[in-house]
């Protein structure tokens, strides 16, 4: 029975991540988890929630084996350990939650707040200082549910968190003491969630702008010879900007597979039938790109806005990687061990989003490419980023093959948008493209291959509470959870003196 229930909480903890519709599942997950260790001592109860938070591992991130596995090129075996241990790690967090929220609450009782205040410290507490996971956070199983999405907008991903586990813990409360007036506490949390936005205020009518812009995705080519792959490639592409109605153009990352600066036969190849095609419109090609035209420059995935005469207006080279965002003691060290053995460049490592805008027809936006995208584009330094007014998330995700992966950076590029009050487009080849709005709200979500997505965009020039105060949510619930662990504290070393007297 104990094993069924520990299946049970993992299943319910990573449905989301198959069917974003689903993002409720999750709040019953901790009914499961909190029954099976109510009655358990400490070392019992952490070894239950290690055995659930390492199946939410298994179930959410085994798409990880098929990178790991191109990036390391070592045996089955060898990437199956590394894949275990990271999977291990990845459930230390749910393990010492159990943990604390076990100390932490009332000997006679349940109380969510508690839970909710916990969880959300750990999350954070992570974030800043163990961050070796950035797609381990439970507010990603609720970026279906729109209502709770736009409170990133306040708190990031950490107040969307405390609010969810707080409606999953009533659950827990009711589950454990049966009473119907238990259900009035998490009927009026929901009014309260549900009220606030409308007396938050919107934006003026001078603020905001409008405009189309097309999403397109060409077909991806597969061929044994690579030169009539770039040909395909040419063709699928300037045949769908012919069919382009709109003014700007947004393509994927890698949205061409040779080298756009120094390949100088097939980029005047491509851009001669470009200019035919593209009129007054403008482009955003995503391409594998040398640094200039020498043949020993470093070569990034850029991306080039062009104007219909091909001139080039900007290009934005990807500032991370898989590992982008990431924090761990030892990073340094590790990254250096990267660097000597599997020609790792840590250069590249947790460089910050770049702020500088590329403004064009009224579109004043910044560029995440795949893994830059579970990054907040928040900046704590300087508190916000001016004047942008839409995000464009690209990303080839052919090689992950993974709807799990797919939800996943959908999820992130929702709370994106939500934290900083800004609309965003994503056009990605191989997963899930889309239009969400600045308060997370999902408005077009489709696989596009071969095919235009038109988007009427609404641009804002709003800063969101969280831009402008990231950590000061955050801090109040610390400080509250500090002052909770003083007083429980005080109380327990209170009762084994009172004890041995």
């Amino acid at each position: 029975m104990e094993f069924i229930l520990i299946i049970l909480s993992s299943i319910l903890f990573t449905a989301p991540y198959y069917y974003p519709a689903l993002f409720f599942l999750s709040w019953f997950a901790f009914i499961p988890l909190i029954y099976l260790v109510n009655d358990y001592d400490y070392s019992h109860s952490f070894i239950i929630a290690l055995l659930i938070g390492f199946l939410n591992s298994v179930f959410s991130l085994h798409w990880l084996y098929q990178p790991l596995n191109t990036a390391l090129k070592m045996p089955f075996s060898f990437n199956l350990v590394i894949l275990f241990i990271y999977f291990l790690f990845s459930a230390l967090p749910l393990a010492g939650w159990v943990i604390i929220n076990k100390f932490l609450q009332p000997q006679n009782s349940y109380s969510p707040f508690i839970a909710a205040l916990s969880w959300t410290v750990l999350e954070y507490f992570r974030f800043e200082f163990f961050n070796f996971n950035p797609f381990n956070y439970f507010a990603y199983t609720q970026s279906a549910f729109p209502l709770v999405v736009q409170y990133a907008g306040y708190g990031g991903v950490f107040l969307v968190s405390f609010i969810t586990v707080l409606f999953a813990s009533y659950l827990v409360k009711i589950y454990l003491e049966p009473a119907w007036k238990k259900i009035v506490p998490l009927i009026l949390i929901f009014i309260v969630v549900a009220a606030v936005p409308f007396f938050t205020k919107t934006d003026l009518e001078a603020n905001i702008s409008r405009q189309k812009v097309d999403l397109l995705v060409a077909d991806s080519v597969r061929d044994d010879s690579f030169f009539d792959k770039i040909a395909k490639e040419i063709d699928n592409l300037t045949d769908l900007v012919k069919k382009s109605k709109n003014e700007v153009i947004f393509m994927p990352e890698k949205s061409i597979s040779f080298d756009l600066i120094r390949n100088n036969y097939y980029r005047d190849q491509l851009f001669s039938r470009l200019k035919e095609s593209l009129g007054t419109s403008y482009l955003q090609l995503g391409a594998a790109a040398a640094k200039d035209q020498n043949y020993q420059a470093e070569v990034f995935n850029s991306l080039f806005l062009f104007s219909g005469d091909m001139k080039m207006i900007k290009r934005t080279n990807k500032q991370g990687n898989i590992m982008s965002g990431i924090n761990f003691p030892y990073l340094k060290e590790i990254n250096r061990l990267m660097a000597d053995y599997l020609n790792y460049k840590p250069d590249l490592l947790k460089q910050p989003v770049s702020a500088a805008e590329i403004d064009v027809k009224n579109i004043a936006y910044i560029n995440l490419f795949a893994e830059e995208i579970f990054i907040p584009v928040v900046n704590k330094k300087n508190n916000q980023i001016q004047d942008m007014n839409l995000i464009v998330n690209v990303a080839a995700e052919e090689k992950a093959a993974s709807k799990v992966y797919n939800n996943l950076s959908f999820a992130a590029a929702v709370f994106r948008a939500a934290e900083s009050r800004t609309d965003l487009i994503r056009t990605v080849s191989g997963g899930l493209s889309g239009y969400i709005n600045e308060r997370g709200k999902v408005l077009a979500k489709t696989e596009l291959v071969n095919d235009i997505l038109p988007i009427n965009l609404t641009l804002r020039k709003e800063t969101s509470y969280y831009q402008k105060y990231p950590l000061r949510i955050i801090k109040i619930i610390i400080a509250i959870f500090i002052l909770i662990v003083i007083i429980k504290s005080i109380a327990v070393i209170k009762n084994k003196w009172s004890s041995r007297n």
